[in-house]
């Protein structure tokens, strides 16, 4: 709280008569992060007509707002306080769906442009580009750079968003 004091320039008792304690505080920073992050990856795309372009762009920006801090307060927070605490764990749900939907959306126009091909199975690429994207949240957070992140990004996207033959395992 003294931090947050001294960032704001209130008093601890402002801090708390705006948002009554800290775990309330926590969470309106929490939600303020995630529509700041919404918001810069819905303007990141800036009239890009290719959309498998505009996704690595979109994600491109996932990467810059990494370095801007330490990680991905999103991945810290499933880390830290997700198991935790009920509604801090509703409000990440919320995110990865509203953050899956908008990756969806950008892998489908980019099948129906024909920019990638049509048996990409959306939901697997999203869920891989999701679990690849929180890796390499905390890779930079102990200090991969940007432009290396960006590159194993846009290789896993190569890969990712390739058509394969699946895989069928034995049920043990």
């Amino acid at each position: 709280m003294s931090d947050l004091a001294a960032a704001t320039g209130l008093h601890k008792g402002s801090l708390y008569q705006t948002f009554g304690d800290k775990h309330a505080l926590f969470v309106s920073a929490l939600q303020l992060y995630f529509n700041e992050t919404f918001d810069a990856l819905k303007n990141s795309r800036n009239g890009e007509p290719d959309p498998y372009e505009a996704l690595k762009i979109s994600l491109d920006c996932s990467i810059d707002r990494f370095v801007k801090g330490k990680g991905c307060l999103a991945v810290n927070t499933v880390i830290e306080l997700a198991a935790h605490d009920v509604e801090i764990d509703k409000i990440l749900k919320q995110f990865r769906q509203r953050l899956d939907k908008q990756l969806a959306r950008l892998v489908d126009e980019a099948k129906a442009s024909k920019r990638i091909s049509k048996h990409v199975q959306t939901r697997e690429a999203v869920r891989m580009i999701g679990v690849f994207l929180n890796g390499l949240c905390t890779h930079m957070a102990s200090g991969m750079s940007a432009n290396k992140a960006r590159g194993l990004l846009h290789e896993q996207l190569d890969l990712v968003l390739s058509p394969r033959k699946r895989v069928r395992r034995k049920q043990e």
